[in-house]
């Protein structure tokens, strides 16, 4: 995307990513979903702790993680299959056998069960076929990391910028749940695009027509999907840069 080298660093808990060029680190901004967690109302997360005890809790977050971080990759390297659909789910079948990410947590006690969540997750979009990756036309970014130093300054890793069919370009973030969501309970992860829409457009000065949200849950066979306007994602950029804020006043960065 540019000339830029970019690495992910922890720091007091805190994840930032350093931004060098020709060597040199130029700037070290926070990534957006730290911004967000910091500066959260987290009052409701820690009533829910309390209410199902804190090693169950502690299983359900491992859980959806872990299979959102297979689902995230069998989606990358579906989209890089070639052919029919069940061409491109034999070649992904294979590609995945030997993929480290995938295999991540072989060593894992729950490791079987991550891997058979992921995929199951992934068959959710796959089998919706035509309402996801049958409207993609060209990726343009993929786990692509994005910064900006506007307002602050932040990054992030894109799960998916692509022209649709419709020429239209869209941000598009995968997410897993436990339950079926509704917009209002899901006003962060808007937040986390209108984010995202800055950096894009900061970095390529392509303005994104619109975002979506594709989210597979245990409940439903259909995965959720969200969509956002471009003037959803002006709304919610500015919603995020008053987050940035925030997060300056609490850690002075």
């Amino acid at each position: 995307m540019d000339q830029y080298t970019i690495k992910r660093v922890h720091e007091d808990g805190l994840r930032f990513y350093e931004v060098t060029e020709a060597g040199k680190v130029i700037a070290k901004l926070p990534s957006v979903t730290t911004v967000l967690g910091e500066t959260k109302d987290k009052s409701g997360l820690d009533v829910w702790r309390n209410k199902v005890g804190h090693e169950e809790a502690d299983r359900i977050s491992k859980l959806s993680t872990s299979r959102g971080t297979v689902m995230h990759r069998l989606i990358e390297l579906y989209k890089k299959t070639k052919g029919s659909p069940i061409e491109r789910l034999a070649e992904l079948k294979t590609v995945a056998e030997n993929d480290e990410e995938v295999n991540q947590f072989n060593e894992d006690p729950q490791g079987q069960l991550y891997l058979e969540e992921g995929w199951a997750f992934f068959y959710k979009f796959y089998y919706s076929h035509s309402d996801y990756f049958g409207r993609i036309d060209e990726v343009l970014a993929a786990e692509e990391f994005l910064w900006t130093i506007k307002a602050g300054g932040w990054a992030g890793a894109v799960d998916n910028i692509s022209r649709l069919v419709n020429n239209t370009i869209k941000i598009i973030d995968y997410k897993n749940s436990r339950k079926p969501k509704r917009d209002e309970w899901i006003q962060d992860y808007f937040i986390q695009l209108g984010a995202y829409f800055i950096a894009y457009w900061d970095r390529t000065g392509i303005k994104a027509d619109g975002a979506e949200i594709w989210m597979a849950n245990e409940v439903d066979n259909l995965p959720q999907l969200f969509t956002l306007t471009q003037s959803d994602l002006e709304f919610y950029s500015k919603e995020f840069m008053r987050r940035r804020k925030m997060f300056k006043e609490k850690f002075n960065i």
